[in-house]
């Protein structure tokens, strides 16, 4: 019978074991849920001081296993760089990813990378992007980055 280290984990942290549930996760290394959970136990120093570098270290285990809340983790740790130098191109690659499975605040963030003229993007991209998120409802960030960066003027010579 096999250890489902995850959920041992998990039921320490529901439990508020802290130190039990880190230990759980650390030998479940080879999952990436497990990654994801270390992840968030050092973003907000529950158990751990808080750490950001490690916890976009877990962040991005996770993250190149395709679990969609850590590509944004990621993707804003780069943007934003938080525990990690910034870097635009890394944010881009978690960023798309988790844009192209449908995340809208990943979008977001992409659009105004783009915006920037960062990652190899362009004003035109951001626009575009920013206009779909807009069309899948209302968006106080989506509007903020429009108007920051007038997007509303691009014209489709600056792709």
């Amino acid at each position: 019978m096999s250890i489902d280290y995850y959920h041992a984990g998990m039921n320490a942290f529901d439990g508020r074991r802290f130190d039990e549930a880190l230990e759980w996760f650390e030998k479940g290394s080879d999952d990436p849920r497990c990654h994801f959970a270390m992840a968030i136990m050092y973003y907000n120093g529950q158990g751990v001081e808080r750490d950001f570098k490690k916890s976009t270290i877990h962040y991005e285990k996770a993250a190149d296993k395709g679990i969609l809340p850590a590509l944004v983790a990621t993707g804003f740790a780069y943007a934003n760089a938080m525990g990690v130098p910034e870097d635009f191109d890394k944010a881009a690659h978690y960023l798309q990813q988790a844009s192209d499975k449908g995340d809208m605040a990943a979008k977001i963030t992409l659009a105004e990378i783009y915006a920037k003229g960062q990652a190899g993007g362009s004003r035109y991209q951001a626009a575009k992007m920013i206009r779909e998120v807009l069309m899948q409802g209302s968006s106080e960030e989506a509007v903020e980055v429009y108007e920051r960066y007038d997007l509303g003027n691009v014209k489709p010579t600056e792709q």
